[in-house]
């Protein structure tokens, strides 16, 4: 089949990243919401005679954006955005139990990843605020201290009736499978090759070709955030790429429209 010259698009792009530097394939966005490219040019005119009306445009500030919105959260993707490396691996993370007192003790859900002290221990008030703190002790309990033994806290004898809540803060740490993305104030968004692969359609044979837009460098923007709401459509990821100019090359990108049934 020949490939058009005229045709629609309707679907969106997948994203594959490229390490411009091993030429390897670092992620690939199968989830987009949106893709585009946009392009602009400044134009300045000479203008003169009566009227002073334009006589002659000089273009230049050649720029292309690419721009995507992807519909869930990819951990590779935040993180080439943050600029530092993914690291998978166990990790502290912060823990918050509400307990209830039987027989003077309560059992912690998760294991301290410290000895001594808990970061705070509270009675739990009927309205969920914290009441009165309760202090840690090595030695023999008191009044108003507990001791902790593994994940088991100690309080006073009969200081609490069985059914007390009491809510405890601590640091445990999570499996070898967590995942780390790091914002650090010393490291920015790298610039990678992207790959953008589509479908088109012949608007003359109602056949579909495959196209594929390569952007060969690609700065990403520093600016990006993660909303959170408990209302409305799920958050959504944007990424915004400056498109740059290739390595002895004026080109910014290129598209390419064919037929996949015959690739060889």
């Amino acid at each position: 089949m020949s490939t058009p010259n005229v045709f629609a698009i309707r679907d969106v792009a997948r994203a594959t990243f490229y390490s411009i530097a091993t030429g390897k394939a670092i992620v690939q966005l199968a989830n987009l919401k949106t893709s585009g490219v946009e392009n602009t040019a400044t134009t300045v005119y000479a203008r003169g005679d009566s009227g002073n009306p334009r006589i002659v445009g000089f273009s230049s500030e050649r720029d292309a954006t690419l721009t995507l919105q992807d519909a869930v959260f990819t951990n590779e993707a935040i993180a080439m955005m943050t600029g530092n490396d993914l690291i998978t691996g166990e990790t502290p993370i912060y823990a918050r139990d509400v307990l209830i007192v039987a027989t003077n003790s309560v059992t912690l859900n998760y294991t301290p990843n410290s000895a001594g002290a808990l970061l705070s221990v509270y009675i739990l008030n009927a309205d969920n605020t914290h009441g009165v703190e309760i202090d840690y002790t090595a030695t023999t309990v008191a009044t108003g201290e507990y001791s902790k033994t593994d994940k088991v806290l100690t309080f006073f004898s009969s200081e609490f009736s069985n059914g007390a809540s009491v809510v405890a803060y601590y640091k445990t740490n999570s499996d070898a499978t967590a995942k780390t993305i790091t914002l650090s104030s010393d490291k920015f968004a790298g610039t990678f090759r992207v790959v953008l692969d589509l479908i088109v359609r012949d608007i003359v044979t109602e056949l579909d070709f495959a196209a594929q837009i390569e952007v060969h460098k690609a700065k990403m923007e520093d600016n990006w955030k993660i909303d959170m709401a408990p209302t409305g459509d799920p958050s959504v990821f944007d990424i915004k790429l400056m498109v740059l100019k290739a390595l002895n090359s004026t080109e910014l990108y290129t598209m390419k429209i064919y037929d996949g049934g015959l690739l060889t």
